[in-house]
C-alpha cells in the first residue's frame, strides 16, 4: 500500500510539472500591446474610450482598398483636425451601432513615400488633390467607406481647409450637427446596403 501511495503521488506530481510546462509555454512574457480603443483615446484626447477604432497597417489598407468592405479613417495625432473628426464620427458609429471603424495613422508612411503608401496613393487618385507639380497624397482627416473594394463615400473635407482656420473656430456647433447629419446619411445607407 505505501509503494502504491508512492506512485500515486509521483504520477501526480509528474502530471502537475507538466501543466506547469504547458502553461508556462503558452504564457506571453512580453508587455501587453494596448487595445486600439484604448490607445486611440490616449492618441486622440477628445475622443473616449469609448471608441469604435481598430489601427490597420498599409498593406491592410492596401488589401482593404482592393476588395474589403468597411469604413477607413486616415489620419495622424499631431494634426489637431484627425482628433476633432475622429470624435464626430466616434458619436455617428455609436449612435447608428457601427461596431469598427479602421484607422490607418499615415504620417509615417507618407514621409518615407514606401510603396505600400504610394500604392494606396495610386488606388485613390480620383479622390486625391493633385498639387501644381503633380504630385498627390493622402492628407489628414480622410474618411473612406469602402463596399467590395469599390469606394462608394470620400470625404476629406476638412483636410482641404486645415491652413484657412484653426480645428476649434472652423467646428463649431452649427458644422458638427452638419458634419453628424451627413455621416449618418452615408453610414446609414452603407449599413443599409450590407
Amino acid at each position: 500500500m505505501h509503494k502504491t501511495l508512492k506512485n500515486i503521488l509521483t504520477a501526480l506530481i509528474f502530471i502537475a510539472i507538466i501543466i506547469a510546462f504547458i502553461i508556462i509555454g503558452k504564457t506571453d512574457f512580453n508587455p501587453q500591446e494596448k487595445i486600439d480603443n484604448e490607445k486611440f483615446d490616449e492618441e486622440y484626447p477628445n475622443v473616449s474610450s469609448n471608441n469604435v477604432y481598430k489601427y490597420v497597417n498599409a498593406s491592410e489598407v492596401y488589401s482593404f482598398l482592393r476588395g474589403g468592405t468597411g469604413v477607413l479613417f486616415m489620419g495622424y495625432p499631431a494634426n489637431e483636425w484627425t482628433g476633432y473628426y475622429a470624435s464626430i464620427l466616434n458619436d455617428v458609429a455609436l449612435e447608428l451601432g457601427l461596431k469598427e471603424i479602421l484607422y490607418y495613422d499615415f504620417y509615417e508612411n507618407r514621409d518615407v513615400k514606401n510603396a505600400v503608401y504610394q500604392s494606396i496613393v495610386l488606388k485613390l487618385s480620383n479622390f486625391l488633390p493633385t498639387l501644381d507639380d503633380g504630385t498627390q497624397n493622402i492628407y489628414a482627416p480622410t474618411l473612406i467607406i469602402v463596399k467590395n473594394g469599390e469606394i462608394i463615400w470620400f470625404d476629406n473635407e476638412t483636410a482641404i481647409t486645415s491652413g484657412l482656420t484653426e480645428p476649434a473656430d472652423y467646428w463649431n456647433e452649427f458644422k458638427i450637427e452638419v458634419k453628424k447629419n451627413s455621416l449618418k446619411q452615408q453610414l446609414n445607407d452603407y449599413l443599409n446596403s450590407l
